[in-house]
């Protein structure tokens, strides 16, 4: 009985432990949370980037009305000495100022040029090489009755692409041959002066005038550099004896029979003739002469005389006093 007293006793004991168990595990299974499962969690809303400059705009703006606006300000920058003034650079010399004429246009004119003839020959310069024009000497020409007009177009059509130094020299031997006893008084008779063989001036016979369409610019220069000239406004370059020239392309025979002055350009200028005579006023300007070709025989006295003294005659014989042939 006893026994059974003791065993119950420990059973009971058990029990009760054993019953303080299964509630702690309840109570446990009560406060342990239930498992979240993948369908439980919901998703945030995005935020959009405006959104966050909103916000980020609101906390800039409580932080200023706080007193904070300090923070957004940059930190005091330590100050930098002053650097020393750069001295300027020195500037290159200026150069002297080198004066040039500015271009003179010419005025407009009052001589009219003349007029292109479509029916004109052609020039007689072929390639640049010197030809000897055609001239024409039986067709009247049209004299103009202005002083000034011939002597422009003297100036024009004999030294149009000369300087105005050599334009001006042309004009020069034109009025010293108006004044010179062996020329004609007028300046345009002494300009188209012409015989039987040639003209003083080329370009009145050999169709030069109306050739082509004549360079305003050149004539409006060749009428001033002719008025002045004429009204001896230009300084004199040539003696008043300079009454002959000719371009250094040719070589006329008068040419070794006059002084010879200067040259301008591609003209050379005559002055007094050396023998007294007055070439020129009736001969043509002629392309240089060939050179002589061949051999020449020339008679020597002394040779003779002495081939007669070999041979034992006493003189020899009578024969012309030079012979020439050619071989």
């Amino acid at each position: 009985m006893g026994v059974s007293v003791r065993t119950l006793s420990v059973a009971g004991v058990i029990c009760l432990l054993g019953g303080a168990g299964l509630a702690t595990a309840a109570q446990s299974e009560r406060v342990r949370p239930a498992p979240t499962t993948p369908a439980a969690v919901i998703a945030a809303p995005p935020v959009s980037d405006a959104d966050r400059r909103a916000e980020l705009n609101a906390r800039l703006a409580q932080m200023i009305r706080d007193g904070k606006g300090g923070r957004l300000a940059d930190p005091a920058r330590r100050a930098q000495p002053a650097a020393p003034p750069r001295a300027a650079p020195a500037r290159p010399r200026a150069r002297p100022a080198v004066s040039v004429a500015p271009s003179r246009e010419e005025p407009p004119g009052s001589i009219a040029p003349p007029t292109a003839d479509p029916f004109a020959r052609p020039s007689a310069n072929r390639g640049g090489r010197y030809v000897a024009p055609r001239l024409d000497l039986a067709t009247a020409p049209r004299i103009p009755d202005n002083d000034i007009e011939c002597l422009t177009q003297a100036i024009y059509y004999e030294a149009r692409n000369e300087s105005e130094a050599g334009q001006a020299a042309v004009a020069e031997v034109v009025l010293n041959r108006s004044r010179h006893g062996g020329y004609p008084r007028s300046i345009c008779a002494v300009v188209y002066q012409r015989n039987s063989k040639t003209c003083q001036f080329t370009f009145t016979c050999d169709g030069s005038i109306g050739r082509g369409q004549v360079n305003l610019t050149a004539w409006r220069r060749a009428e001033r550099i002719a008025r002045e000239v004429y009204d001896g406004r230009a300084t004199a370059q040539l003696p008043k004896s300079a009454v002959n020239y000719h371009a250094n392309y040719v070589r006329p025979s008068w040419g070794q029979r006059l002084e010879r002055v200067r040259q301008i350009g591609a003209h050379i200028f005559y002055g007094s003739p050396l023998s007294g005579a007055n070439p020129g006023a009736g001969e043509g300007e002629t392309a240089a002469p060939p050179r002589q070709t061949g051999l020449i025989f020339v008679r020597n006295e002394a040779l003779e005389r002495a081939y007669a003294l070999a041979m034992g005659r006493s003189e020899a014989p009578a024969e012309p006093a030079a012979a020439s042939a050619g071989a």
